[in-house]
């Protein structure tokens, strides 16, 4: 058999390499630099960790000595008491992870691809592909150039790791770009002028400002990553004052970030990329798989770029591990890694739309953030996104419509913010975990609360169904067949596979009263009982359940934003 052909040794190159190697496969991995290069995206997210432990490179990571990350701190909103999204989790199987690390990406990639080296793969360093050929039905081909050399390498998939540059999207023009976000980043490296101790220690710093927002990402050199996120219509300034006079003016435009950084120091060029923020109408077909930045990548707020690469690398190795096994799975594989790739994007970009929007109630006027405020359902910059197509499902007249449901999905973010946020506004040492602790204990005590009242399920739609599916197994990474929880509108939950028993008792509830109490019991006496509680809380944030109280009036539960990467639930 052909071995499968990577092209870029990126993060997604590296993880799919190394996930396919685990699997059995052959691999030439093609990589256009002669060694791993300067990028941006230093900061990880703890999901990023854990699928690297599980590939074998946590001693290599650990010898790095990378900056432990416990958090991301965010100042945002004008007057705002900074609040902190935390990793701490419990930790049932040494591979969750409630830090992540920020890296020297150069030195980062360098650690995979030499992983990927002693694994056995075929690297070919200093390699250009000019071009992919994946028309034909046995196997696909790459047309490379190197030392003035050029040739051609047959493989039986290729995954299209080649970030921005996207080979295989922009050929058969699927790359979209997001009219939402809209921006560009300006950057450079300052010295740290100030040590935290505590849980600010390693912390990312965001932080708002008139014309966008702020990132500081604290590395192992002594120095930070300062960059600011604006609108594209800042080029024109850009233009005029030059790159660093423009993220000077930025940086001091935000009076914290001058009390932890020196300004007056610049370790690097000031850099710049423009509008990023894009996706493929399709991720996978035929022989071909695109991971990471080249299948899509969205605002990177909450530093999701690297984690969506390894995630979508290890769902892309198990596919094909799959394909090769049985081809006649073709359809359903494609639809599966495609389906699960665009719900995690999906949940990012939905993610931070509540965020800019609940942002933008809070900041002076600019162009930036009047742009980055969810207005209406007929929003045409949303017009292809999964998020607001399951948003618009949720208008109900008697409730408020069209604007009460906007207003909820602003409000998440309030919510979460409330939980994290510190009590005083200057950022102090004693910013803890154990400050948090007593506000998330009286939101799930809220949320128990809530859950109690319901004494009536109903199942929204006529039937109840299972519908088959995929998952990547935790240790093994091979693809295995499940099945989730559907009605006959095409509404899913897909977060926990289920089986015919969840099925009985969903079912039972066309004709049972059945309230939250009973209903736990019954889901605790099947073969998930530790997770019964988040099943029916993801039930209906699905908005396949509903739930009424003694008096038959709804119980209103609030749907939570959803990030993968964080916490004891990764998706991988």
């Amino acid at each position: 058999m052909n071995p499968v052909l990577i092209v870029g040794a990126g993060p997604a190159g590296c993880v799919s390499a190394l996930t396919l190697r685990k699997l059995g496969h052959e691999v030439v991995l093609f990589e256009r630099a002669g060694a791993p290069e300067y990028k941006i995206g230093e900061s990880l997210l703890p999901g990023t960790l854990s699928i690297l432990h599980r590939l074998g490179l946590k001693d290599r990571l650990d010898a790095a000595k990378f900056v432990k990350k416990p958090s991301a701190t965010f100042i945002w909103g004008a007057d705002e008491e900074p609040w902190t999204f935390s990793f701490a989790t419990a930790r049932p199987e040494p591979w969750i992870y409630d830090h992540a690390i920020q890296v020297l990406r150069s030195e980062f990639d360098g650690i995979l691809l030499d992983a990927v080296k002693e694994a056995g793969v075929e690297v070919r360093a200093g390699h250009s592909v000019s071009g992919i050929e994946s028309s034909r039905p046995d196997d696909v081909e790459v047309q490379w150039t190197a030392n003035g050399q050029s040739g051609t390498q047959r493989g039986s998939y290729v995954i299209d790791c080649t970030g921005q540059a996207g080979l295989i999207a922009k050929k058969h023009e699927l790359r979209r770009y997001d009219a939402f976000y809209r921006s560009l980043a300006v950057w450079n490296y300052f010295p740290a002028t100030r040590a935290f101790s505590g849980d600010l220690n390693g912390t990312t710093f965001s932080i708002t400002f008139r014309d966008g927002w702020i990132w500081m990402i604290p590395l192992k050199d002594g120095t930070y990553s300062v960059g600011a996120v604006v609108d594209t219509e800042a080029s024109r300034e850009i233009q005029a004052l030059g790159a660093s006079a423009f993220l000077d003016r930025c940086l001091r435009s935000a009076p914290e970030v001058h009390t932890i950084v020196d300004l007056s120091q610049p370790r690097s060029e000031t850099r710049i990329i423009r509008e990023w923020s894009y996706d493929a109408t399709r991720f996978s077909f035929g022989r071909v798989f695109m991971c990471g930045d080249a299948a899509c990548f969205t605002d990177p707020l909450f530093s999701q770029g690297v984690h969506l690469a390894t995630q979508s690398a290890v769902c892309a190795a198990g596919a094909i591990d799959a394909l090769a096994k049985n081809p006649a799975h073709a359809d359903a594989v494609h639809q599966w890694f495609d389906t699960s790739y665009r719900e995690s994007y999906s949940q990012y970009h939905e993610f931070l739309a509540s965020f800019y929007s609940h942002a933008s109630r809070l900041m002076p006027s600019s162009a930036f953030w009047s742009k980055r405020r969810v207005q209406d359902f007929a929003d045409k910059r949303f017009a292809n996104t999964l998020w607001m197509k399951s948003l618009t499902g949720q208008a109900e007249p008697e409730a408020g419509g069209e604007g009460a449901v906007i207003d909820q999905f602003v409000g998440r973010s309030g919510t979460m913010i409330g939980i994290g946020q510190h009590l005083r506004k200057e950022l102090h040492a004693d910013f803890s975990e154990a400050e948090l602790s007593q506000k998330r204990l009286m939101w799930v005590a809220n949320l128990t609360k809530s859950l109690n009242r319901i004494q009536k399920f109903s199942w929204v739609g006529d039937e109840a169904r299972l519908v088959p599916t995929f998952k990547v197994d935790p240790l093994s990474f091979r693809l295995r067949e499940e099945a989730i929880v559907a009605n006959e509108r095409g509404v899913t939950m897909s977060k926990y596979p289920l089986n015919e028993k969840y099925l009985a008792v969903l079912q039972a509830l066309k004709h049972e009263e059945v309230g939250y109490k009973e209903l736990m019991r019954r889901f605790q006496a099947l073969d998930q009982p530790e997770v019964a509680s988040q099943i029916i809380i993801r039930l209906l944030e699905a908005g396949l359940l509903r739930g009424y109280d003694k008096k038959g009036e709804r119980v209103a539960i609030q749907k939570r934003l959803r990030f993968d990467g964080v916490g004891a639930e990764y998706e991988v």
